[in-house]
């Protein structure tokens, strides 16, 4: 894999680890909900669930980083949502195993850190991206979640979407991202846009933010 640009102060070995842990996932379990690193399916559809409630995706593009095998388009195929989707993920194995599902649907290996992307889709979402940071805690993670979202937002017209894991728990997992909710919101309203939505309301141990370039309808 290329490295990052250096701007980003993302070390490239950090995607490089990532990419490994998700690809010997995918190895052991196949394309299933496990084999994206989820404890089983019904906590990823409840993920989906709130990731899609950000807007109306009726007609909307919607684009996925770090799609895995694609299970949010059947989500969005089961629920009716008639979002046009795309995919895309840093593993070429995840999008040789999303093909391989969703022949007929866009999925492309992508790393938006090498990218100065522009906006081309109306929402943009992530799922569990942020979860896993292996031995990367600390000053790494926070750099590459922040960058990542950074270049979400660049490619967003109407809003994004992503979540991740909350700090206001009492039992953590070494290898997973902790994070403020106060602090993440303060990112989002601080470098991206004033119009910001929490959502701290189901039942996992992580967050969901929503962030707007205009004012959400509700």
């Amino acid at each position: 894999m290329t490295p990052p640009h250096p701007d980003t102060g993302v070390a490239a070995e950090l995607e490089r680890e990532l990419v490994a842990y998700y690809e010997a996932k995918l190895r052991d379990h196949g394309p299933t909900a496990r084999g994206m690193d989820w404890k089983d399916e019904a906590s990823q559809r409840l993920r989906f669930r709130v990731l899609c409630e950000v807007c109306d995706l009726a007609g909307r593009s919607l684009h996925e980083v770090g799609a895995g095998a694609g299970h949010l388009l059947d989500y969005l195929r089961q629920e009716g949502i008639a979002a046009e989707y795309s995919g895309s993920d840093l593993s070429a194995a995840m999008v040789e195993a999303a093909r391989g599902r969703h022949p007929e649907a866009r999925f492309a290996q992508r790393d938006l850190l090498l990218e100065t992307p522009s906006p081309c889709y109306d929402v943009v979402v992530c799922s569990g991206l942020f979860h896993v940071c292996l031995g990367h805690a600390g000053d790494p993670w926070r750099r590459f979640v922040e960058e990542t979202v950074r270049r979400m937002w660049a490619l967003a017209r109407v809003a994004i979407a992503f979540n991740l894991m909350s700090d206001r728990v009492d039992y953590r997992v070494p290898q997973l991202h902790y994070s403020s909710p106060s602090e993440s919101f303060e990112f989002c309203r601080r470098e991206l846009s004033r119009f910001v939505v929490l959502r701290h309301d189901y039942p996992l141990h992580e967050y969901t933010l929503y962030v707007y370039r205009d004012a959400p309808v509700r």
